[in-house]
């Protein structure tokens, strides 16, 4: 799966940037170092997040975000991580709280799915405040 990553300089004021996630870690900022605080994060579950069974019954799923953060040359530190469990294939979206003010990189992933019946496409959004 490509990622289009982009630099968060280049992230347009109050227009959301939305990275499709997966399993393995996805560079959110492309290496450049952003503030936190000039940021709004969400979750988004774009098809929604259910199980299809194989007679088309729609079943709770359960999916795992987390992000990490790297300040100034250390080592990739936790920032975030929650488990939502939802039983629909509406769109979903919540924000979420990634604390700090400092220079960071930014990364996520979500939790890998025990089975294909799963739907969880599942994106970071990013939003620079005004």
């Amino acid at each position: 799966m490509e990622q289009q990553v982009v630099a968060a300089t280049q992230l347009p004021d109050c227009r959301p940037m939305s990275f499709l996630l997966d399993c393995d870690w996805v560079e959110i900022t492309g290496g450049e170092a952003v503030d936190l605080a000039d940021f709004e994060l969400g979750v988004c579950f774009q098809c929604g997040l259910a199980t299809i069974t194989r007679d088309g019954a729609i079943l709770p799923a359960t999916s795992e975000v987390e992000v990490q953060v790297k300040r100034d040359g250390g080592e990739w530190a936790s920032a975030f991580k929650n488990a939502w469990t939802l039983s629909s294939l509406d769109t979903h979206e919540e924000e979420i709280n990634v604390p700090g003010e400092d220079m960071v990189l930014i990364r996520a992933r979500k939790s890998a799915q025990p089975t294909n019946d799963v739907r969880d496409d599942v994106a970071l959004v990013a939003r620079r405040r005004v």
